[in-house]
């Protein structure tokens, strides 16, 4: 059992780091599967023999080193350290190019612009998850997010880089994104992994990562135990396998049973939750991506509900040794007051979308799947993220919204100011003894359709039809909309189990 503080700690660190949002998911591993080996994917590598300047760029910007961790900070895991006081090597990546160890597969993009951005007072923080918690093996990276906190907006972005997005490694060659770290390791030595991902972020999509941090799935059940559950609105139903019990064998088939998590308000013990993050047999790694930032949101509320902040101080010594990380105590209470002060509102979310953002592909060397991003769209998106959500969001609008729910549909209310509030909306939640009972859920537009790119956001958020939108324009409103909800939300998303599925264990 471990101590109150161990538990607070890492609590804390989750805050954060979130803006603390910052705290990531290991999502495609199990105990029973902790000591895998995973090794890149794409090309085998015959030799890193000396390379050989071929491709000449413009340089724009010399890079500072990035901060060398000390020998002092144990892992997550294995509470010995991991990295060690040698220098790491300057990956000179805005300038002259070598010759990649082997040939790429596809051509290497340009180096990404740097986004612009809206003021200097910006921390970008990386939030990488594993799929092992073994020292010294080589693990994919499969659980990609970055935050941007803009201190002076007091508002976050959140994106989730897809797994498979396939990228320039600098002075590599074309690699997934997931085994950038590992490969890091292996050339440069320990934390040269972490380096590595940085300057790879930088390049390809011109994002310049201040501080990253890395936990394991352990630890992230443990907060959830200690938060009491995790209170979580489920917009879409979710269907998988799941294991009947935490404990029982994970490679046995009987050790498994199809579980559904419907829409509504839930508390999810910490196993629930972890299963919630990492499932994806019948969605993708996308919507996981989805599922995680909404989980990220829902941590840092409850955690700044429960008064967590003030022991940041005392329990960030404890905090060092279970969460890995550069970022120091000051770096962590610079964070502390726009944790306190930001509003659901102000946190947003970049949705990536294929055939915007990237398209599928097969690499003509082991027909391995990958993502190749589309330039412009990941232009756009890269220029959003950085950007305070009320710059991208709804055109300019400033809507106000309320949503009620009648008693056959408690819960369903908060689900959907939830949603609406991740696309920026200001949303009221109405009690449920003032609401009539419907059959279907209605929303009423009483801007006199002023507002047509608030209609728009709310009907696709909602998934909302014409038929159910009422135009009632009054010019003397006090809100916009008003969403009453009906039973007929709860079977509007399902990602359900095919008939004569298998259980098989998540990747």
């Amino acid at each position: 059992m471990y101590p109150l503080r161990s538990y607070l700690s890492r609590i804390v660190l989750l805050v954060i780091v979130m803006l603390v949002c910052s705290f990531p998911f290991f999502s495609s591993s199990s105990a029973a599967q902790a000591t895998r080996v995973v090794l890149p994917t794409n090309t085998a590598r015959a030799s890193l023999t000396p390379l050989i300047p071929t491709i000449t760029l413009t340089p724009s910007r010399t890079l500072r080193p990035s901060r060398t961790a000390t020998a002092t900070r144990t892992p997550t895991i294995t509470r010995t350290p991991s990295f060690t006081p040698t220098p790491l090597p300057t990956m000179v990546i805005m300038g002259t190019y070598q010759t990649p160890v082997n040939t790429p597969v596809t051509m290497i993009p340009p180096a990404a612009a740097t986004p612009i951005t809206t003021g200097d007072d910006i921390v970008n923080i990386m939030l990488l998850g594993s799929d092992t918690i073994t020292a010294g093996a080589t693990a994919r990276t499969d659980v990609i997010i970055l935050l941007s906190i803009n201190r002076t907006a007091q508002s976050v972005s959140m994106m989730h880089i897809p797994r498979d997005m396939f990228v320039y490694v600098p002075n590599d060659t074309m690699e997934k994104i997931n085994t950038v770290v590992s490969l890091g390791n292996k050339l440069y030595g320990a934390g040269g992994g972490i380096k590595l991902m940085k300057d790879t972020m930088l390049y390809n999509y011109g994002i310049k990562i201040d501080f990253y941090a890395r936990v394991d799935f352990v630890t992230f059940q443990a907060i959830v135990s200690k938060l009491g559950g995790l209170d979580l609105s489920v917009d879409c139903a979710i269907q998988d396998w799941k294991l009947i019990s935490p404990e029982m064998d994970y490679n046995d088939p009987k050790s498994w049973e199809p579980y559904t998590l419907n829409i509504g308000r839930h508390t999810l013990d910490g196993y629930t939750t972890l299963w919630y993050v990492r499932s994806r047999v019948t969605s993708s790694d996308l919507d996981r991506g989805r599922r995680q930032m909404e989980v990220l949101r829902a941590m840092w509320r409850q955690a700044k509900a429960q008064g967590i902040f003030a022991q940041i101080t005392n329990l960030w010594p404890e905090a060092q040794q279970l969460v890995d990380t550069d970022m120091t105590l000051a770096d962590i209470l610079g964070l502390a007051p726009t944790a306190l002060s930001i509003s659901p509102e102000n946190i947003q979310r970049i949705t990536l979308v294929q055939g915007t953002h990237f398209d599928p592909w097969y690499t003509a060397d082991t027909g391995s799947f990958v993502f190749l991003p589309n330039a412009e769209g990941w232009k756009n998106a890269v220029q959003n993220f950085v950007l305070p959500p009320s710059k991208n969001r709804l055109g300019g609008e400033n809507p106000t919204v309320e949503v009620g729910a009648q008693l056959s549909v408690k819960g369903y209310e908060q689900v959907v100011g939830d949603r609406l509030s991740w696309e920026g909306f200001n949303v009221t939640i109405l009690p449920t003894e003032s609401m009539v009972r419907r059959g279907s859920t209605v929303l009423f537009d009483y801007t006199g359709n002023s507002s047509p790119n608030s209609l728009k956001a709310i009907m696709k958020a909602l998934r909302i039809s014409d038929a159910s939108v009422i135009s009632k324009p009054d010019p003397n409103r006090t809100v916009d909309f008003r969403i009453e909800m009906g039973p007929d939300y709860g079977s509007s998303c399902f990602y359900g189990l095919p008939p004569d599925s298998q259980p098989t264990p998540q990747e």
